[in-house]
């Protein structure tokens, strides 16, 4: 008998190893040296939304590169020299070919043609080329008016996209709505600005409007995932998105548990779900799924019982090392709760409560707790209830706990079906469905 084995191109991407995805662009997205901290490329944040070990990501943008400069000083053909089938290049210039005063000035017609080698020499290697338009600078007109500084290259990124039919991520017009969301002044922070002393190296401080803050890198990054996941590209398999299905008491998540108390397992509509008595039971997770994540959301399927104390706080993430956390809680009214939601990062904090949206105890509820980097916001079945600045720092390596508050007080009285950690802001149209 003779058998046959087709492997996908996932499990013959996984037997050769991780796949990887390499950048190729300027300083928006470049690695930055030490003497040139807090300055951040959106490139060095992206690792953060793969698992390491399916996706590596290969940063070879570098400062103040043309098409044309990165091709004369052959780091496009290191690149090409490198790829194996599976791997991808993100491909993202515009912002030195664009000006004519400069050394690595490029044509609009040679940018273009730069553009399709560029596609034809990644196709050629069975790896996948993915073309970005360039991020925009800020810049803002006197009266608040956004501007852009990119005159015809975007449009010539994305008529090579539509040409040759490849994936376009559109980071021009993403970043301009992302930059005209946070405003005039707020958006600053997504940029390099400093003022005098405020870093040892800027001492005469830098309003730098090009180029990005860790903040602002974390955010740029967050909208290129956005587009990985529109554009279905196969890397959108391996994003890190934990959802952990709330219903055995032997690992969720992929992670083992320590157990308080005698939480059951339930079967509630057909579904499965673990139910918490509002006294003992609390489950621990020794696992930070949002560690490192400059944004991120935080969401639950879960239905609260009638019976228990005011305050119950039902999902807690905590650090291990500071006082820094993110938790859900309720608060019961009688036979009716509102959410409780709060982040603290150092001297960063933030609670919101939503006292006058009340809602039946004893139904199933999507609840989720999203933070972009500026401004943190809850929901309840997809409805926002409220939102506030904030202006937090990633927390650290930690622990979850369910059903109870880390030190073991504000008891859980209901049940879990289902929560999700996505290290990125999502949208009501991407939450969990109940």
């Amino acid at each position: 008998m003779i058998s046959i084995f087709l492997l996908s191109a996932q499990s013959l991407a996984a037997a050769q190893g991780p796949i990887t995805v390499y950048l190729a662009g300027d300083s928006t997205m470049a690695r930055k040296l030490p003497e040139k901290r807090p300055e951040t490329g959106w490139g060095e944040a992206l690792q953060q939304f793969f698992d390491e070990a399916k996706v590596r990501i290969d940063n070879q943008a570098q400062n103040g590169r043309s098409t044309r400069t990165f091709i004369a000083e052959k780091r496009w053909q290191a690149i090409v020299d490198q790829l194996k089938p599976g791997d991808y290049v993100f491909i993202q210039f515009g912002h030195n070919d664009q000006p004519k005063e400069k050394a690595s000035y490029t044509p609009p017609a040679d940018y273009r043609q730069n553009l399709i080698n560029f596609v034809n020499d990644v196709r050629a290697k069975k790896a996948t080329p993915v073309l970005l338009t360039p991020v925009m600078r800020r810049r803002f007109d006197k009266d608040g008016n956004f501007q852009d500084s990119h005159a015809e290259y975007p449009d010539i990124v994305r008529a090579v996209a539509a040409e040759k039919k490849v994936a376009l991520i559109d980071m021009h017009r993403k970043s301009e709505a992302a930059i005209k969301q946070y405003g005039v002044e707020p958006s600053r922070k997504l940029f390099l600005q400093l003022k005098p002393d405020e870093n040892p190296n800027y001492p005469k401080g830098v309003e730098d409007n090009t180029h990005f803050s860790p903040l602002g890198a974390g955010i740029m990054a967050s909208l290129a995932v956005d587009a990985i996941r529109e554009q279905k590209l196969g890397l959108a398999l391996y994003l890190n998105i934990d959802t952990w299905k709330i219903d055995n008491l032997k690992a969720i998540g992929g992670n083992s548990l320590t157990i308080n108390g005698q939480p059951r397992v339930i079967k509630d509509s057909g579904e499965k779900a673990i139910s918490f008595d509002g006294k003992t039971d609390g489950i621990l997770i020794n696992r930070n799924p949002v560690a490192g994540a400059r944004a991120f959301t935080i969401e639950g399927i879960f239905r609260p019982d009638a019976g228990g104390e005011f305050e119950q706080r039902w999902l807690h993430v905590q650090n291990d090392q500071v006082d820094d956390r993110a938790l859900l809680e309720i608060r019961l009214s009688g036979n009716e709760w509102f959410l409780d939601t709060f982040i603290k990062s150092g001297e960063s904090r933030l609670a919101l409560l939503a006292e006058k949206f009340k809602h039946p105890v004893g139904n199933w509820y999507h609840v989720a707790l999203v933070f972009d980097g500026l401004t943190m916001r809850h929901y309840v079945d997809g409805h926002e209830e409220m939102s506030g600045p904030l202006n937090a720092a990633p927390l650290g390596p930690g622990k979850t706990s369910l059903g109870v508050r880390m030190n073991h007080v504000s008891w859980f009285k209901g049940a879990i079906r289902e929560v999700r950690f996505t290290q990125r802001a999502l949208t009501p149209a991407e939450f969990l469905k109940k």
